[in-house]
């Protein structure tokens, strides 16, 4: 019988099936679940207004939570070679630490995040409850000068690419959308001419 929700598991008040090293070894000792008996039961009305109060604290700091990590972005220096492959991957362990050093803790459950081998910018979906996942902002890089590259070659082409432009691997503007249109809708050359030539020898 639980005696408050558990993720994964059962909401407070429900009889659950679950293994029995499980149920000594953490569901018990830390007052979670009781053997279903009829004193368990008599309490389990109290048990939902305790519940009730700490998923109302859960909520208020989850909202908080959620403000700070939509602001923050996480930088993590890696080995990588000329072409921005990585020397290995960062996966969510290394995030975990990550967060850990600027004084959050979050579980591997909680940091759902596929290895990348690349240098670049990510996105790391944090589920802080199951109906609540904020993405934080990352960069994979080799040192901060690279950072600085990374992140003014990723404005160059967001603003490219409201100004419909292409950029090529330097950087350099190729040509516009706009520009490229006008191109094809621009008559050739000397195509004018050829044609009344072409119609001055007809018979």
């Amino acid at each position: 019988l639980l005696r408050r929700t558990i993720e994964g598991v059962g909401d407070v008040g429900e009889v659950v099936r679950v293994k029995n090293g499980y149920a000594r070894n953490y569901l018990f000792p830390k007052g979670y679940a009781a053997v279903v008996s009829s004193d368990a039961m008599r309490g389990i009305e109290k048990d939902k207004e305790v519940e009730a109060k700490r998923q109302s604290e859960l909520a208020e700091y989850h909202a908080t939570l959620a403000k700070q990590l939509a602001d923050m972005t996480l930088t993590l220096e890696v080995r990588a070679g000329e072409d921005g492959h990585l020397y290995g991957s960062v996966t969510g362990r290394h995030l975990i630490a990550a967060f850990e050093a600027e004084g959050y803790s979050f579980s591997e459950r909680q940091i759902r995040f596929e290895p990348v081998r690349e240098l670049g910018n990510y996105e790391i979906p944090v589920h802080l409850s199951k109906d609540q996942v904020v993405n934080v902002n990352l960069w994979v890089c080799q040192d901060l000068q690279d950072l600085e590259a990374m992140k003014a070659a990723s404005e160059a082409a967001a603003a490219a690419e409201l100004a419909g432009e292409t950029l090529d691997e330097d950087g350099e503007v190729v040509a516009s959308a706009e520009a490229s249109a006008e191109r094809e809708d621009a008559p050739v050359e000397g195509a004018g001419d050829a044609a009344e030539e072409s119609g001055s020898d007809e018979v």
